[in-house]
């Protein structure tokens, strides 16, 4: 009889769960030449193609069946291996998430996290960056994701961080058609980057611009632009595809650039909060 070895399984299972190789191999600790070699012995053992080349990790059709199956097979092998040794992992993790980025990707990130994790507790906390980062310093959180402007160089691991370009959000051209009446905004209360960012260049324009709307909720912030009270600009990986959105035109600035960070005091992880951070990490990389 053939075995399937179940290192094989988990590192496709974790391939399809975080949409790439790259992602796969920071979570399991495998480079990517490692991560895909895995994929070819897989597929000789079992004498099939299980993704469609050229595509966008979509599976074939034995590809589709093996996921499913895998994922039982490694689901056994995790309650025998948790009972046995007794060694299930479990506990409490404090997140702060700024509130554009809890649904940009954290359902999920936290949705793969369960399953490989279940007894482990997320309690999520969203507010702006201003305020997750000061809530964060004074120790309210285990694990801290936060915006912030772009600096010239970030000092930390490359995982921890991304850059995003920040675009103009509106739902109508008419809001922005270069005449002499100020250009409502809708934002964030005072203290987000978002606010600052579109603040100030806009005065470097000497355009003249007012505050329509201002809300702590993602939803509210575009719901108000679907309305048409008026614009804001976001990350360009949180903006839905109902909105129209550009980098700048011709009486929009271009605007900065900011950082999405993890923040974390290393020694003061426990298990649950380690493997938490894992998870975040993949799914920032894969907004």
């Amino acid at each position: 009889m053939t075995n399937i070895p179940t290192d094989l399984l988990r590192t496709f299972v974790t391939i399809k769960d975080l949409g790439g190789f790259t992602s796969a191999g920071e979570l399991l600790g495998r480079s990517q030449p490692a991560i895909s070699l895995q994929i070819k012995k897989l597929e000789e053992i079992l004498n099939t193609k299980i993704f469609l080349r050229g595509s966008s990790l979509e599976l074939t059709e034995d590809g589709e069946y093996l996921y499913e199956a895998a994922r039982q097979i490694l689901e056994i092998n995790d309650q025998i291996i948790a009972k046995v040794r007794g060694d299930h992992v479990s506990g409490k993790v404090r997140l702060g998430i700024p509130n554009d980025f809890e649904l940009a990707f954290l359902p999920k990130a936290l949705r793969n996290l369960s399953r490989v994790y279940p007894n482990i507790i997320i309690e999520v906390d969203c507010e702006i960056s201003k305020v997750i980062l000061q809530r964060y310093q004074k120790g309210h959180y285990d694990i801290a994701l936060a915006m912030e402007r772009a600096k010239p160089n970030e000092d930390r691991d490359a995982r921890d961080y991304r850059l995003e370009s920040l675009e103009w959000v509106y739902k109508d051209n008419r809001l922005v058609n270069g005449d002499d009446d100020p250009i409502p905004l809708i934002a964030y209360p005072q203290g987000c980057v978002y606010r600052s960012i579109m603040e100030e260049a806009l005065q470097g324009q000497k355009h003249p611009f007012r505050f329509m709307y201002t809300s702590t909720s993602l939803l509210g912030i575009f719901s108000a632009v679907e309305e048409g009270l008026g614009i804001t600009a976001m990350a360009r990986s949180v903006i839905p595809e109902n909105l129209k959105h550009a980098s700048s035109t011709r009486d929009l600035p271009e605007l900065e650039r900011v950082c999405i960070g993890l923040y974390y005091k290393e020694r003061e992880l426990n298990v649950a909060s380690r493997h938490v951070l894992d998870f975040l990490r993949s799914g920032l990389a894969n907004i």
